[in-house]
């Protein structure tokens, strides 16, 4: 807790967007989104979020209230550094959110759901997930062989009301000889007896426990903060044992690289678009239509499309003569295109036409080479009634090769 005011908004955001922080105390308002971000960016005994340079620290209590409440598209507009500590909890939160109500959406929710059980372990801590069709977290609290403290294990299904009346209530909490070494770090400058429990050897210095077994009740809603900085919504049992931030973003990191059974986005593979269904939706012609076809589409978030690169390709007679190179700026162009494919695709813009209206952040990392085959992976960063801004990478076998965001014009074909 740094101790600086702040002010937290949620907002509805469109079906698979996900959760995205957005700092609005920045020129710019740089946003974060999930699992997009660098996760467990370095603070201690909290979890962070970073992207292109932007932190966010502290984000588990907000997360865990998303979690819990079912939330799965949310822009959360947050005036510093981190949100708001409140009574030390996550209940303000999920009381907010029951408040304003949920509104279901047309898109299917996408489930991280792995099928095979996935672990990690560092020392005595350790974090497993068990596949299993709902969500079920069981915590693991040592008492660290502390007086006035017993150890504990809390088990709960993972459902609104579950959460509210089981979970959000649980408070931060530290020991009361952790106190000064804390503060003489610099930590917990926000802290006080009202949001922090404070467990001395009689037990809590500060009041009563407002739960039986609060203490791993925090410990579990915690984990359950961290486990959304994947994104999406998490199928499966997760038995914690002792761990704490770093362990369970390592095992988030883990979850996100198991590729077995995942109801992943990126994995699913929507009608293929080919070349002859592109020129339907795109004005550029040969030699200048720089896409082949499109693999995968989630239609107002994202696209992956393929472009083969032949020898034949106009371009390489000049460029170079005897060292036949892909301009970076046809790269960006292909990128364009495959963006413009996916805006095409908005119902709103059926039929009209997108024009640059700035390329910033461009980067080439590596030559393009006759036979070649790009794949263009395009996100719709922030879309709007007659804008979209758009980030693109190129991969060649695997490997980032380009990258750019782009900002359109969205007009009618006869202006």
């Amino acid at each position: 807790m740094l101790g600086v005011e702040a002010t937290l908004v949620l907002r509805p955001a469109e079906p698979n967007s996900g959760i995205r922080f957005r700092r609005t105390d920045l020129e710019g308002r740089p946003e974060i989104p999930l699992p997009n971000a660098e996760i467990g960016t370095p603070v201690q005994r909290a979890t962070g979020v970073s992207y292109r340079g932007v932190t966010i620290q502290t984000v588990e209590h907000v997360l865990s209230a998303l979690a819990g409440m079912g939330v799965d598209n949310a822009l959360l507009d947050l005036s510093g550094p981190e949100p708001p500590i409140l009574d030390g909890s996550a209940l303000p939160f999920a009381q907010a959110i029951q408040e304003t109500g949920l509104v279901p959406q047309s898109a299917p929710r996408r489930y991280l759901q792995p099928t095979v059980p996935v672990a990690l372990e560092r020392e005595d801590r350790q974090v497993a997930l068990f596949p299993a069709e709902d969500l079920q977290l069981t915590f693991v609290f040592d008492r660290y062989g502390r007086p006035g403290v017993s150890s504990q294990v809390v088990t709960f299904p993972i459902t609104p009301e579950v959460y509210l009346k089981e979970i959000a209530p649980a408070r931060t909490f530290c020991f009361e000889d952790e106190v000064e070494a804390l503060r003489a770090a610099g930590l917990g400058r926000g802290a006080t007896e009202e949001n922090v429990l404070i467990i001395g050897p009689e037990g809590p210095r500060n009041g009563d426990y407002r739960l039986p077994d609060e203490l791993a009740r925090h410990k579990l809603l915690d984990l359950l903060g961290d486990l959304y900085l994947a994104g999406r919504p998490l199928r499966g049992h997760v038995l914690a044992v002792r761990s704490q931030h770093a362990l369970n973003v390592a095992f988030v990191r883990k979850l996100l690289e198991t590729k077995e059974g995942q109801d992943d986005p990126r994995t699913v593979k929507p009608p293929v678009l080919t070349a002859s269904e592109i020129e339907r939706i795109l004005p550029h012609r040969y030699p200048f239509l720089l896409v082949d076809r499109v693999l995968e589409l989630e239609e107002n978030r994202r696209i992956r499309a393929l472009k083969n690169v032949t020898i034949n390709e106009e371009f390489f007679r000049g460029h170079f003569p005897g060292h036949p190179v892909m301009p970076g700026v046809l790269i960006t162009e292909a990128l364009a295109q495959a963006g413009g494919v996916l805006l095409m695709r908005n119902g709103n813009f059926a039929g009209k036409i997108a024009y640059f209206m700035t390329i910033e952040e461009a980067k080439f990392r590596k030559p393009v080479l006759p036979g070649d085959q790009l794949i263009l992976d395009v996100e719709i960063l922030r879309l709007r009634r007659a804008t979209g801004r758009l980030r693109g990478e190129a991969r060649v076998d695997g490997q980032l090769v380009a990258e750019a965001e782009f900002t359109f014009a969205i007009v009618e074909r006869e202006e």
